[in-house]
């Protein structure tokens, strides 16, 4: 019984032991979160916020081109020149002489009124003396001859009248007559007008002011209608394009949203701005369907060059 109770001590003064050196349960560690707000990054690319290719409206060959690369100009400016058609010379040089022609009748007829007029009263006047000395015969003698000739005394006074009755409303002009010369003198106009614009169309003028870029003509060479002949871009004022937001991103973005551009080219700088269009078309790229964005710049740098990349983060 003594050993027994030996043996319980013992045992529990083991266990005890046991206890005491048995690893402690580790609690839990939470890790510290940072909560970060959700960014919009896109890449995009610097443009001149207006540009313009410059093209003929019509084939030809180059006889002249009056501008270099780096050159400013002003709208309205000639840029370049085609040779101009033989056909087309002659053609304006008909009309021409046709609307000549036709302003000198229409100038005739106005320069005549007086002389018209002072002609016509004084056709009625005649008339008018044939006819009493046609009634005068005729009452002396009413025969056939006398009755006939009374007739067409009475018809030419008739017709003196009513040409004095024309230029009388006319102020001494046919108001038919000058109405006819004046349509001519319009059509002739119209045809020399379109003969000019024909060889005005061999004579590129800058639709746009800016620097001239992208010169991609020399004379003696032959071009096509509609072939991009030289850019003009206005550089003092730029916008992004950014042509990757997806169809998930697109609605996270709307136009007057706040952005922050870096240029990779100048990263130390950043430039401020807002979205001024979303297209409403996609394009599908790589297999993602896709929109442009336009980001009007608040700032400028002389350092900016049109093709440089920039990435653009949407601002909440």
């Amino acid at each position: 019984m003594k050993k027994l109770s030996i043996f319980f001590v013992l045992f529990t003064l083991a266990a005890i032991l046991m206890a005491g050196c048995a690893p402690k349960a580790e609690k839990p560690v939470v890790a510290e979160t940072i909560a970060q707000p959700n960014k919009l990054i896109t890449e995009g690319r610097l443009i001149p916020a207006n540009y313009l290719d410059q093209s003929f409206s019509v084939s030809g060959q180059v006889i002249q081109v009056l501008v270099q690369e780096g050159d400013t100009v002003e709208i309205g400016q000639t840029i370049a020149k085609l040779d101009v058609p033989y056909s087309a010379l002659v053609a304006f040089s008909q009309n021409q002489t046709e609307v000549q022609n036709a302003r000198l009748a229409v100038d005739e007829l106005k320069k005549s009124a007086d002389v018209n007029l002072a002609q016509s009263r004084l056709d009625v006047f005649n008339a008018q003396t044939l006819v009493d000395e046609a009634q005068e015969d005729f009452d002396a003698e009413s025969s056939e001859e006398n009755q006939l000739r009374l007739d067409v005394a009475l018809a030419t006074l008739e017709l003196a009248k009513g040409h004095l009755a024309i230029f009388e409303e006319g102020n001494g002009i046919d108001k038919d007559r000058l109405a006819a010369a004046e349509s001519r003198l319009t059509t002739a106009m119209t045809a020399m007008l379109s003969a000019q614009s024909i060889i005005d169309s061999y004579e590129l003028k800058a639709n746009v002011g800016g620097t001239v870029t992208n010169i991609n003509i020399k004379a003696g060479e032959r071009i096509n209608a509609g072939f991009p002949v030289m850019t003009i871009a206005d550089f003092v004022n730029w916008e992004i394009k950014t042509d990757n937001l997806t169809e998930i991103n697109v609605v996270k973005v709307q136009v007057g949203q706040k952005v922050e551009v870096v240029l990779d080219a100048l990263p130390k700088l950043t430039f401020s701005g807002q979205v001024t269009q979303i297209d409403m078309v996609y394009e599908e790229k790589r297999g993602d369907t896709t929109y442009t964005a336009t980001i009007s710049l608040d700032q400028m740098d002389p350092q900016m060059r049109w093709g440089m990349t920039a990435a653009v983060q949407f601002l909440p």
